[in-house]
């Protein structure tokens, strides 16, 4: 029963992301001003991709034709292994759901997305590949520092004991470095879902996702429902260990989650619309300076015992 949970957690979001991603582009557009297209319309691109063939450059290897599918299993498995249908007392799956396996899987998603850029040899990916690189450089360092926080002060790496243990309240916001982690992972974890100030999303082409502008068709529908999955993940990874909801329903819990997820959704609209655009070298310099020192800061505090 619990395999017949995960399923559909994992169709639920493949099902709805792209509905919270028609939400927020039609949000972007009312504060521009402008009409905007529908809130159905990325399930609308998905289909008129999916109809369509599969081409390639002479120039492309093998990588280039398995990077689709190894992006969206790679997200899928991020998103099965965050508990949200299931939970500690599910002995199979609450083993796989552990910090450090979506690190790797995460990893194995930009490696991939990166080199699947760099193999087609068009300049434009190939500069966005590296712009990919840089960006995960930097935020994966503040992530781990947070869930190095998190992992210390519970004693485990296990996500669902974890999530157990905030909810219970043994382990939670009575801890000043949890809270001031969870402030640096958020931030990072917007990030990682491709907004600004480094990405942009009407500007595919010569931000973070130009290393997609070799793909199209069927191929390049596969790794959208990819990149939403792994947003869905991110926003998913922030709240199953800062703001865990459960109940005892499994439906009931992924509802709760998918509301949550929805709520972030429409704040990285707010920060997306009124932030302000910056090159991914001011950017870090700006931005992601401050959450690395907030990051340090909660190390330092758990540290010395606070």
């Amino acid at each position: 029963m619990d395999f017949f949970y995960l399923l559909l957690q994992l169709i639920s979001a493949i099902l709805v992301a792209p509905l919270f991603d028609g939400i927020s582009r039609k949000l972007r557009a009312k504060f521009q001003s402008r009409v905007g297209p529908s809130i159905f319309q990325t399930y609308r691109d998905l289909l008129k991709l999916l109809k369509r063939g599969r081409t390639k450059s002479h120039s492309t290897s093998y990588i280039y034709q398995i990077a689709p599918y190894v992006l969206f299993v790679s997200a899928a498995a991020m998103f099965c292994a965050l508990p949200i249908a299931y939970d500690i007392r599910s002995s199979v799956l609450s083993q796989f759901s552990d910090i450090f396996v979506l690190l790797y899987l995460g990893a194995l998603f930009r490696f991939m997305f990166i080199i699947a850029g760099i193999d087609t040899a068009n300049p434009f990916a190939g500069v966005s590949a590296s712009r990919e690189g840089t960006l995960g450089f930097y935020t994966e360092e503040i992530a781990v520092i947070c869930l190095v926080v998190v992992m210390m002060g519970t004693g485990s790496t296990n996500l669902a004991y974890i999530t157990n243990l905030v909810q219970e309240g043994q382990y939670g916001y009575a801890f000043p470095s949890f809270s001031i982690a969870a402030t640096a992972f958020l931030w990072v974890m917007y990030v990682e879902t491709g907004r600004k100030p480094y990405d942009l999303a009407e500007a595919e082409q010569e931000l973070q996702e130009g290393v997609l502008g070799e793909y199209c068709g069927k191929d390049l529908a596969i790794i959208d429902v990819a990149i939403l999955l792994k947003q869905f993940t991110m926003l998913g990874f922030f709240l199953v260990i800062f703001i865990p909801w459960s109940f005892e329903n499994p439906i009931l819990s992924l509802i709760a989650f998918l509301a949550e997820v929805g709520f972030l959704y429409v704040m990285g609209v707010f920060i997306d619309n009124f932030g302000p655009r910056f090159t991914v070298n001011n950017g870090i310099k700006r931005t992601m300076l401050f959450a690395l020192a907030i990051s340090c800061t909660s190390l330092l505090l758990y540290i010395m015992g606070i």
